[in-house]
């Protein structure tokens, strides 16, 4: 009986510090009034200071399916222009690899 005990205490302590390491997989950044989840990564928050001004003026007031294909291109571009958001952002357009919705710059924002 006492292994048992001892293995179960074992194993609470493992789930414990285990969970002490975890850290969250997304962060939540207000940049202007919006809030943006991004992955749990430094350097979201340049990205993201560069990118709202973009998306307050352009995708949120855009009249037609031209101005927000435009708004969502200038997005594209500062994406693009940093590696931490740059590695979600998939540019293939081959049917054979389609990006899941977790690898997609757009799932974040």
């Amino acid at each position: 009986m006492s292994n048992y005990v001892l293995a179960s205490v074992f194993v609470l302590l493992l789930i414990q510090l285990s969970m002490i390491d975890c850290r969250p997989h997304t962060q939540k950044i207000v940049v202007h009034g919006h809030e943006w989840t991004v992955p749990n990564e430094s350097g979201w928050e340049e990205v993201l200071h560069e990118a709202e001004p973009i998306r307050h003026r352009f995708l949120t007031n855009c009249g037609s399916s031209r101005e927000c294909r435009l708004a969502a291109e200038r997005l594209r571009e500062i994406f693009l222009k940093y590696p931490v958001s740059a590695k979600y952002y998939d540019d293939s357009l081959s049917s054979d690899h389609l990006p899941s919705e977790m690898d997609s710059v757009f799932k974040w924002g």
